[in-house]
């Protein structure tokens, strides 16, 4: 005799697994989307270590033993070349949104006429100033081309023979040029 297969014990377990796929995949949701919204700091520039900054004594480092504790400064004072900027700054990024500022420290090192380090200050984020940056375009005469107007303004302008009938002069034929005498 035939037996008869009954799909019926089937359906609690499939309906079981839907389920717990769905509730898997709504915790994997939830977590990459806290996962995006967590903060991320970035440190940009140089690492300045306190332990290294209190080494920096005025009348007994140079110019030579900074580089050596320091490496290259980020900046010079650009009318003088005596004054030297090490800038750190740690970026705080949440998700997408712009980074703020969480700390920006400016190591300002100033030097006496033979290489000697003179003095040593620190800038804070507090220090600083906005500046406003001008978006502002100058204005020009004359007429913007499109590029369009660009690609076919230039066609039938070049044409290899003058337009008046003469016939440039060649190799030999009398000009003022290497091969132009006889």
């Amino acid at each position: 005799m035939k037996t008869k297969h009954s799909l019926a014990p089937m359906r609690p377990l499939t309906a079981r697994l839907l389920a717990g796929a769905r509730r898997g995949t709504l915790v994997v949701a939830a977590a990459a989307g806290l996962a995006a919204c967590t903060s991320t700091v970035e440190q940009h520039g140089h690492v300045l270590p306190e332990r290294v900054v209190s080494e920096l004594k005025p009348g007994l480092v140079t110019r030579d033993g900074v580089v050596a504790l320091l490496g290259t400064p980020s900046t010079v004072a650009p009318f003088d070349d005596k004054v030297w900027y090490y800038i750190s700054e740690d970026l705080k990024t949440v998700a997408f949104l712009r980074p703020d500022v969480v700390d920006r420290t400016v190591l300002v090192l100033r030097f006496d006429d033979e290489g000697m380090l003179s003095d040593v200050s620190t800038l804070d984020a507090d220090a600083g100033t906005e500046v406003a940056v001008v978006t502002r375009e100058t204005p020009t005469a004359g007429h913007e081309l499109t590029f369009l107007e660009q690609l076919l303004g230039n066609v039938g302008r070049f044409n290899s023979a003058p337009s008046n009938g003469s016939v440039l002069p060649g190799p030999g034929s009398g000009g003022t040029g290497p091969n132009g005498g006889r």
